[in-house]
């Protein structure tokens, strides 16, 4: 899922992986279907800048690129939070117009029969994060 994300190192792989799957924290769950992060790049190999990382975040209309753009230092002190250290020290925003459709977002109503399937097979799941992820998954999977 995340292949075209990953352009880079390992390192810009695992930066990109832990945003996305918490990018509803970093922005917040208003934003989070409007915008997503699009790519992380490493500044050059001089010395000193080998742990500058550059985000950037792709958003569907201006609004939320303003928004965003207004609270760049707060979002970096998000995304710092998870990592324990200030991983990201700049991000650009992306505006990408593109139409959303609001229904896509509604969540998936599943048959009687195919909720029990997913049910059973996340009680197991002590995570809750994964468990609640992997349920997403499940009820796009069945959906189809």
């Amino acid at each position: 899922m995340l292949k075209p994300l990953f352009a880079g190192s390992k390192k810009e792989f695992i930066l990109i992986n832990n945003l996305t799957k918490n990018w509803l924290d970093v922005v917040g769950k208003k934003y989070e279907k409007l915008c997503y992060p699009q790519s992380i790049r490493f500044a050059g190999k001089s010395p000193g800048t080998e742990k500058t990382a550059t985000l950037t975040i792709a958003v569907y209309n201006s609004s939320v690129g303003f928004f965003l753009e207004s609270n760049s230092e707060v979002i970096l002190e998000r995304i710092a939070s998870f990592y324990g250290f200030k991983s990201i020290a700049k991000i650009i925003i992306k505006q990408e117009p593109r139409n959303i459709d609001s229904n896509k977002f509604t969540e998936i109503k599943l048959s009687q029969a195919q909720e029990k399937i997913l049910q059973e097979k996340l009680e197991k799941i002590s995570d809750k994060n994964l468990a609640e992820t992997l349920q997403k998954l499940g009820r796009e999977i069945l959906k189809n």
